[in-house]
């Protein structure tokens, strides 16, 4: 099954990748777990996007009711949950942050299912 992994941080844009990361990321390409992932840019950069009666309405960040960040992601495969959640714990990001584990809900899966 797959998983969307948040890596939950505060707003930190000089963040730069661990040797612990590098490891993490290493692993995980090479036994196949690891489907895609990235950093993404600091919350100054990010853009929230709406449609209000027809209208495209773009807001800028950083978003102030926000003090936490997502920094980064990850799509895994995994064969359940708990093993999601192995992968999660073992991210370093997760003794100083959160990690969010998403499972994907296939389209054609109804609601409930």
């Amino acid at each position: 099954m797959r998983y969307l992994m948040f890596t939950i941080e505060q707003d930190t844009p000089d963040r730069a990748p661990t040797p612990e990361l590098d490891r993490w990321v290493a692993d995980l390409d090479s036994s196949g777990t690891r489907v895609t992932g990235s950093r993404l840019r600091p919350a100054a950069d990010t853009r929230r996007v709406a449609v209000r009666d027809g209208r495209t309405v773009v807001t800028d960040g950083p978003f102030t009711e926000s003090k936490e960040v997502i920094g980064g992601f990850d799509i895994i495969e995994a064969p359940d949950l708990d093993a999601a959640l192995a992968i999660a714990a073992a991210f370093p990001g997760a003794s100083d942050g959160v990690i969010e584990v998403h499972p994907y809900w296939p389209v054609d899966e109804p609601p409930g299912a």
